[in-house]
């Protein structure tokens, strides 16, 4: 379904303006399709089903590079087994020094 959402969003992309659309309306239709059909299912680098044991979710070797403010707090751990807690799953992957988060806040 996401593949289909994201080829639609970079055909709306692709439709000349024709003089008779809203300029503003355009940009925003063709902005939520190409953003809300292209946003990966799991966090990048992970493969999605692939969970260690215990509920922890590992973090590939592909690192993301920006993240959403989206706040969604997890519990990192680090290579060095110390536990932090982070903003959202992409915020903990984003740290190189982790290996694999979890769902909920470290305290919980």
């Amino acid at each position: 379904m996401a593949r289909i959402r994201c080829f639609l969003g970079r055909i709306a992309a692709m439709i000349p303006y024709n003089g008779d659309m809203n300029p503003r309306l355009l940009i925003l239709v063709t902005l939520a399709c190409v953003f809300a059909g292209c946003a990966a299912p799991t966090a990048p680098g992970e493969k999605a089903g692939e969970a260690l044991p215990g509920g922890w979710q590992p973090c590939g070797s592909e690192r993301p590079k920006v993240c959403t403010m989206i706040y969604d707090p997890v519990c990192g751990r680090r290579a060095d087994n110390r536990l932090d807690d982070y903003a959202s799953p992409c915020n903990a992957c984003a740290d190189v020094n982790v290996t694999a988060w979890h769902p909920k806040t470290c305290k919980e």
